[in-house]
């Protein structure tokens, strides 16, 4: 599948969601799980997608790390799940537990966006 063809393929798949939170792509958020670390574009409250992840667990797996604000160094404990992995590894997160304080932030920035 061309990178066009699967672009297309998860904004499709984007559209026909409903989304309860609001989303944003700025400040940028870190997110590191299992040695590997990311810096994610596309975020809510409710979840973020990350381009290239690095597993390719299955839908409901469960995603463990430290999530903050980057360039900042203070990060935090999240739990969340895949909801969703296309065939490049652009992999959608739901956000199960975080840091409440953060939680917030995500929220009022993304509300005033």
């Amino acid at each position: 599948m061309s990178s066009e063809t699967a672009a297309l393929s998860w904004a499709r798949s984007l559209q026909e969601e409903r989304r309860l939170h609001i989303r944003a792509n700025q400040p940028w958020l870190r997110v590191e799980t299992e040695g590997f670390a990311y810096i994610v574009h596309d975020w809510s409250v409710g979840g973020a997608a990350i381009d290239h992840f690095h597993s390719s667990g299955a839908v409901g797996s469960l995603v463990t790390g430290l999530l903050g604000w980057s360039g900042t160094e203070t990060l935090s404990p999240f739990q969340a799940d895949i909801v969703r992995q296309d065939e490049n590894g652009r992999t959608a997160l739901r956000w199960l537990s975080m840091d409440a304080e953060l939680q917030r932030e995500l929220d009022q920035i993304a509300r005033h966006r």
